[in-house]
């Protein structure tokens, strides 16, 4: 039986995360108790447990200067032992259905792994959304800093949110998140490690959510910068996550130094409730979904 879940259900919800994932309960219960809510959950149940699990977070696809109603699948999840009969094909088209119902347009996913592409594309999932990664050595990124300042700046998650969806008009089928969706996000990184550098230079602002890798290499997961802000935001992140490689995601059509980076899928998308990709596609090759809370 497929139904929504409810408050009571997230310690199960938990158990689950934690083993289909393989991580300590901390990111499962961060995300219950910060950014949980029923209607945004639907569960496949055995009896009296859940066997499945999918979360469609709320977002905004950009179409044209507008946007449109829609949202993403987050950690769906099947408790090993009920793997293999389609309970999450049939969750993924009950949410679908959910979706529809209350206004969106499409439905998007970042597949944990390669391999799980070809799983979602059964469910009518299109590889969609692209990103270019770039590598640069300390001795690079001491290059581009070369007279920016490394200076401490505070930002608000409205500000951060404000400048991304200000960089992402004109790609359109790109996702927009909400200051709040910005902020959940920022705070599940900070459950990971991952940190949030910022900087102001002549009243502009920039940002790059940052993860180390390991002691040697840190890949910054998002940025957003105006082109006379990067070498302050590249000194700040030199300073702030010291390592000795840095790699960096970016849209697909963007250039960091002049340097342009292979591109690669970087989720999926697909329509429901009678929307289309058609137009999406014609109107920009480099949709970038970002901040996928991978």
């Amino acid at each position: 039986m497929i139904c929504f879940a409810d408050w009571e259900m997230r310690g199960e919800l938990a158990e689950i995360w934690a083993s289909c994932f393989h991580e300590p309960v901390r990111p499962a219960k961060y995300f219950l108790n910060n950014y949980f809510r029923p209607e945004n959950c639907l569960i496949y149940k055995m009896g009296d447990k859940a066997a499945a699990v999918v979360y469609l977070l709320p977002a905004r696809i950009l179409t044209g200067a507008e946007s449109v109603q829609a949202h993403y699948i987050y950690a769906a999840a099947t408790l090993p032992q009920y793997r293999g009969h389609g309970y999450m094909a049939a969750l993924l088209a009950a949410a679908a259905l959910v979706g529809a119902n209350r206004g969106d347009q499409y439905s998007a996913v970042l597949p944990s792994e390669p391999g799980l592409y070809s799983l979602y594309e059964k469910s009518d999932y299109n590889r969609f959304f692209k990103i270019s990664t770039l590598s640069f050595t300390l001795e690079e990124m001491c290059s581009m800093a070369e007279s920016g300042i490394a200076a401490k700046t505070l930002l608000s998650y409205g500000q951060m949110n404000g400048l991304r969806s200000a960089r992402l008009q004109g790609k359109t089928g790109s996702v927009l998140w909400s200051d709040e969706a910005f902020g959940f996000a920022a705070g599940m990184g900070r459950v990971y490690g991952d940190k949030m550098v910022c900087s102001r230079t002549a009243g502009k602002i920039a940002y790059a959510l940052c993860r180390r890798i390991d002691s040697d290499a840190c890949m910054v997961l998002e940025l957003m910068a105006d082109g006379d802000t990067i070498r302050d935001l590249a000194a700040n992140i030199i300073s702030s996550v010291p390592a000795e490689r840095y790699g960096f995601r970016l849209p697909a059509d963007e250039v960091l130094f002049g340097k342009e980076g292979p591109v690669s899928d970087f989720g999926m998308l697909k329509p429901i409730g009678g929307a289309a990709l058609d137009q999406l596609l014609q109107d920009s090759a480099a949709p970038y979904l970002g901040l996928p809370l991978d």
